[in-house]
């Protein structure tokens, strides 16, 4: 057995330890290099586009590509935490304004359908309800219900804030991935020892997630939360920019989407006496997700990635709460990762099977 010389040690010993300070160093900016290479990788095939189109140098090109990021992003961002805020103080307040014993009592004990429902219903199992009892608890959910809107919006406008104050940095990092991608991708190659094909194939993997969820799932996100904040405004429900971009968002998860949002709205405008504005809203929204969820997102997304949908969901369910709102985006190339190295532990690894 071949035996560690004092110098083969100190090397070691010394690389770790830089390894180590390095990790330090980077560790707070470790979100904004994750998320500056998901952006990287999913506007590369623009970027080269540009490049081969305009002649441009490839610093040029990719302070370009840059400025066009940051016009896109940062500058919509910051209009969007603003309003986004504004609205949910306003809907806060409203829920507050609205939780009082005499909606509750109306509501539950009044004249209305959902009232005399409770009556009969109660009445032909004999059961007896504390009536009290239960207006109590009733407002005590919708306050908890309140509390949690309020906090998951909340939420969401903080991992939008931090976005803003990491985007600076995140655009340097994705002005080096472009303008010396070539360059760190074989420095990056060079350290790992697995075989260029496997490192092929796990960048391959990787850059096609990245593809998928920030581009594909965008764009249908996007459009489904677009046209559902359309319905939103026809039905007269308010707060549209706030509704709009939650759905936006919640359209990323697969099975759900946004449907935890719109479902809810049905129900809230047929307890207000707007039945048809609320089967209106319920098919449209429906039809909607439907649409894009099974035909625009498989047309666009091809043969890219080929992840059961329900394997997504738990990704993404995962990765937020592990990774906060980032692990929408984290936690699908987490999983195609892990499903890569299974499956190349499987073909070429897996010696038992020999």
């Amino acid at each position: 057995m071949k035996t560690l010389s004092v110098a083969n040690l100190y090397f070691i010993v010394v690389l770790i330890f830089l390894m180590y300070l390095i990790w330090l160093m980077m560790k707070p900016f470790l979100g904004a290099i994750i998320f500056a290479s998901i952006i990287a990788g999913s506007v590369y095939p623009i970027f080269d586009w540009c490049l081969k189109k305009t002649g441009f140098s490839i610093r040029v090109t990719a302070l370009l590509m840059c400025c066009l990021i940051a016009i896109a992003v940062f500058f919509p961002l910051i209009y969007l935490s603003l309003l986004l805020s504004k609205e949910a103080i306003s809907l806060y307040q409203t829920l507050i304004s609205g939780i009082n014993n005499a909606v509750v009592n109306e509501f539950l004990f009044g004249e209305g359908y959902f009232a005399t429902l409770i009556k009969d219903t109660t009445a032909l199992f004999g059961v007896e309800v504390n009536m009290q009892s239960l207006k109590m608890e009733v407002v005590s959910q919708l306050k908890n219900i309140s509390m949690l809107v309020l906090n998951t919006i909340n939420q969401v406008i903080g991992d939008i804030i931090k976005f803003i104050f990491n985007f600076v940095i995140m655009v340097m990092i994705i002005y080096a991935l472009l303008a010396q991608g070539k360059y760190l991708k074989r420095f990056l190659l060079e350290l790992s020892p697995l075989p260029d094909e496997q490192e092929e194939l796990i960048l391959e993997k990787f850059n096609q997630m990245n593809y998928v969820t920030l581009v594909c799932n965008g764009v249908g996100g996007l459009i489904q939360g677009v046209l559902a904040g359309v319905g939103f405004w026809v039905a007269g429900i308010k707060l549209i920019v706030l509704w709009t971009t939650i759905m936006i968002l919640l359209a990323f998860i697969p099975l759900l989407g946004m449907s935890i949002i719109y479902i809810p709205a049905c129900i809230y405008l047929a307890i207000t006496g707007k039945t048809f504005a609320s089967v209106t809203l319920f098919i449209y929204c429906t039809l909607v997700a439907l649409i894009t969820e099974n035909w625009f997102k498989p047309l666009f997304i091809g043969k890219r990635i080929n992840m059961d949908a329900l394997l997504v969901l738990f990704a993404i369910i995962g990765g937020m709460t592990v990774f906060g709102f980032g692990g929408i985006f984290y936690g699908p190339i987490i999983m195609i990762l892990f499903l890569t190295m299974v499956e190349l532990y499987h073909s070429v690894y897996n010696t038992s099977k020999d």
